[in-house]
């Protein structure tokens, strides 16, 4: 279990370390989004602090990943991205869901993992 925790935990970190990276250095120029995807980038490069905030985000969760410093802090901080990269991908682009589903089940698993730091939370 320990072996795979840490192969998970360096692909999740690694895979939002080339996300963010290449968001901030225009490294790769990906394909135009058509249709429902394109309505939602639309939206999100119009709001301007939106994707630069997520990538932001993405970036220090990928360097904590894969140095495994404030992992714990790291897991709870990435939920939420993970969950909506999942339901974009769900909802608008199913074929690519693969990659989403990989994602939220990384970042799921690594919290299970570390479920004894986070069960006080959960308690009246």
């Amino acid at each position: 279990m320990r072996i795979a925790t840490i192969i998970v935990r360096l692909l999740l970190g690694a895979l939002f370390l080339f996300a963010s990276i290449t968001y901030f250095f225009d490294l790769i120029k990906p394909p135009a989004p058509t249709g429902a995807m394109a309505t939602i980038m639309g939206g999100f490069v119009a709001m301007k602090y939106l994707l630069p905030l997520a990538k932001s985000i993405e970036l220090l969760a990928g360097i904590s990943l894969v140095s495994g410093k404030f992992l714990k802090v790291s897991l709870i901080v990435l939920l939420p991205v993970s969950v909506n990269i999942f339901m974009i991908l769900a909802c608008v682009n199913p074929k690519e869901l693969g990659i989403g589903a990989f994602v939220l089940l990384a970042n799921l698993f690594l919290i299970y993992t570390q479920w004894n730091s986070y069960k006080y939370l959960f308690t009246a």
